[in-house]
């Protein structure tokens, strides 16, 4: 249930306070003009109504007052439909593609991995806006929000890893482009989905994803890919990547990175898991509550009844005329009146 106009509904108090206010003034005033009539205060010049039916008919006029102001306040009821179940949410996918998405300790490798879970995960989308970020040192925006799934599923098999210049793993650069994005489009639901396999570099992606969190509220959930064990990252021009000291270098998953990020930014972190179950526990956990606040806050998906109150603020009034209080009086017999009179 929905209110479009609450103030009406914060005016009921006020409207019981006024009625009741009103109910015992006129009682006062009642009994003071009896008794300046008739010299004392109950006495032969009573109407006779019936108290009973007096009290009954104040409660029908009130009830008739709140549920018109009820009416007013103009109620929506949520309508569960095909509208509403496809409502989407708005998100942003960052991509891993530096070279230590290469390493093959996921088979076939981490970046295939990845990309085939995610294409199936765009693949189960229904309404979702999503976007797409790509990143190694630095971060690019390879797709804005878009219902078009498919032509995301189609860049991502153009993305590789191997020919990306910029050297390097910096997942702050993926949130910094997020940020900017969700602030020059003015997207009010900021939720950012980081795929990596959480090494990087300049050690800076706590730090701002907790700023990010605080100043923006973009909400940042982690999926990690690779295994602890790690494996060597593979060269350009074949073998392994080595240091400067000419050892070969192991990439392993770093998971506490991951969860550092996501419960920095309000998030969650999930292993993607050999079938990308990760990202279903995501959408399930995560987007799918999302879509759900989404389609609550669209007063497209709710139906007017502001008739139900107004139905009911009738039946009231009939009622009162059905009831008629002031035309009923109690039978009183002219002896009691005279000796009621003689005091």
């Amino acid at each position: 249930m929905k209110w479009v106009h609450t103030e009406f509904l914060y005016s009921l108090p006020v409207l019981w306070l006024l009625a009741w206010g009103l109910w015992r003034l006129g009682e006062v005033r009642r009994r003071q003009r009896l008794k300046v009539f008739t010299g004392v205060a109950a006495s032969w010049a009573d109407s006779g109504q019936v108290p009973r039916l007096k009290r009954l008919d104040a409660w029908l006029w009130l009830l008739v007052a709140s549920a018109l102001m009820l009416s007013l306040a103009r109620p929506l009821l949520f309508q569960s439909d095909d509208r509403s179940e496809l409502q989407g949410t708005p998100y942003l996918v960052a991509l891993d593609a530096s070279r230590s998405m290469l390493a093959a300790d996921v088979k076939p490798s981490r970046y295939s991995a990845a990309t085939n879970a995610l294409d199936r995960f765009l693949q189960a989308s229904k309404a979702d806006r999503v976007g797409l970020i790509t990143f190694s040192g630095i971060g690019y925006l390879n797709a804005p929000l878009t219902f078009d799934t498919v032509s995301l599923r189609t860049i991502l098999g153009y993305v590789n890893p191997n020919a990306l210049v910029d050297p390097g793993s910096s997942i702050a650069s993926a949130l910094d482009r997020a940020a900017r994005f969700f602030t020059s489009n003015h997207i009010p639901q900021r939720t950012l989905i980081v795929i990596s396999d959480g090494e990087e570099l300049d050690g800076q992606a706590v730090a701002l994803a907790r700023k990010l969190f605080r100043d923006q509220k973009i909400h940042v959930h982690t999926v990690g890919v690779g295994t602890q064990s790690g494996a060597r990252i593979p060269g350009a021009r074949g073998g392994g990547v080595t240091n400067s000291v000419g050892q070969e270098v192991v990439t392993r998953l770093d998971e506490n990175n991951l969860r550092r990020i996501a419960n920095a930014a309000g998030g969650r972190y999930y292993a993607l898991g050999t079938q990308g179950e990760g990202l279903r526990r995501l959408r399930e956990e995560v987007l799918r509550p999302l879509a759900q606040e989404a389609a609550r806050n669209d007063l497209a998906n709710y139906r007017e009844v502001y008739f139900v109150p107004l139905a009911v603020a009738a039946l009231a009034w009939l009622a009162r005329l059905v009831l008629g209080a002031d035309r009923v009086v109690r039978p009183r017999a002219l002896s009691s009146i005279l000796s009621t009179g003689s005091r």
